[in-house]
């Protein structure tokens, strides 16, 4: 299933938004992507398969890559201190990150998932990391491993990979995952372009690819403005240095890698509006966060909508649900238009993930139009 023309393969975190910003896509477009999702509990649920549920619903019955979303258990306090106090999802993902016998739980709860769900290598411990590559490998699914270039030491991707290369893995994709990344990590690109070339010298059948995030966490003090994608600057950078080695572009979405703990009161009314290489964003200040009234809202979620659809880089041909909300917030046309900011993040997270799963097309020559429901 890797080995498919995949184009785009966004990490993709268990929200609302990302979850509606998928769904929305056109088919076609869905049937060039493969979303990496990690597996955590989805808003309130108890039971994980809530969250399986919620994928099925986003990107219908296509392939996805499941990992597991460590930061879901280790770093809530809550849960930590108090396990069987917490919902029982906590406890069914915690299972899952054990790793007695080559994560024998984990192996087991993908084996009982679809077919076309394939499973990503559980690193936190490599005591027995070779009998869990034998048992995923057996699926005859195909084996992802997600390399944490930041976090994971060179000890440690060491021995990832001399052991994937005594068990002859055929379908396999390293993702590099570079998590948050400023403008300075692109101007090392040189380095990890030499670290793509050795690793595939050492697994000649493998397909790689290079995920981060440059989205900001904060906003504040600004009006408007346009903030470069580092991430593809990146990944071109890497392609030009490893030219014959199939390199795929991933990202979060346009989402934080580590999303940050949201401050008091409610965030402005901005809209971001995604080109192929830089975000443009319009953000207006709400006069009390912690009084604002939904006809405030409304105007000047309106107001930032609008300053959008006259800028110079409005494509007003790119008819995807992300735009068509836009303008529905311009002309307030029902309540489905923007009036928060998780439905905003909704629509940029669906903006990009189209821009970037057509990064080399002419939109103008798209036939982008499709029928869609709220």
């Amino acid at each position: 299933m890797i080995n498919k023309a995949y184009n785009y393969l966004p990490i993709l975190a268990i929200s609302t938004a990302e979850m509606s910003a998928l769904e929305q896509l056109p088919d076609k477009s869905k049937d060039l992507l493969l979303p990496v999702f990690p597996l955590k509990g989805w808003v309130g649920s108890k039971t994980l398969d809530k969250t399986i549920s919620r994928i099925n619903m986003s990107i219908g019955l296509r392939p996805w890559i499941a990992d597991i979303d460590s930061d879901f258990v280790f770093k809530n306090k809550k849960y930590l201190a108090d396990p069987k106090g917490q919902r029982s999802v906590f406890r069914e993902v915690h299972k899952l990150l054990e790793p007695a016998n080559g994560y024998v739980n984990w192996v087991q709860y993908v084996a009982n998932l679809d077919d076309s769900v394939i499973p990503t290598l559980q690193t936190h411990n490599l005591e027995q990391l070779g009998q869990q590559i034998q048992s995923l490998s057996a699926l005859n699914r195909g084996l992802v491993v997600r390399l944490k270039i930041k976090q994971d030491g060179a000890d440690k991707i060491n021995t990832i990979i001399r052991t994937l290369i005594e068990s002859k893995v055929d379908k396999l994709l390293i993702l590099l995952d570079f998590e948050d990344i400023k403008r300075s990590d692109v101007l090392q690109s040189e380095q990890y372009g030499m670290l793509v070339s050795r690793l595939s010298k050492l697994l000649p059948n493998a397909i790689f690819s290079t995920s981060a995030s440059s989205f900001p966490s904060s906003f504040s003090g600004s009006y408007r403005g346009e903030l470069p994608i580092y991430e593809r600057q990146l990944h071109t950078a890497v392609c030009k240095l490893c030219e014959g080695v199939r390199v795929i572009y991933s990202d979060r979405g346009s989402a934080r890698a580590n999303k940050p703990n949201s401050g008091g009161g409610l965030p402005p009314a901005r809209i971001d509006y995604p080109l192929k290489n830089d975000w443009r964003y319009v953000r207006k200040e709400f006069q009390d966060s912690s009084n604002v009234t939904e006809l405030e809202k409304h105007t000047l979620y309106k107001e930032a909508a609008t300053e959008i659809v006259k800028s110079n880089y409005w494509n007003p041909n790119l008819r995807v649900w992300g735009v068509q909300m836009i303008e529905k917030t311009v002309e307030l046309r029902d309540k489905y238009c923007i009036t928060s900011a998780n439905r905003a993040t909704a629509v940029r997270i669906n903006i990009h993930l189209y821009q970037q799963l057509n990064y080399l097309c002419d939109f103008d020559a798209l036939d982008t139009e499709e029928d869609w429901e709220d």
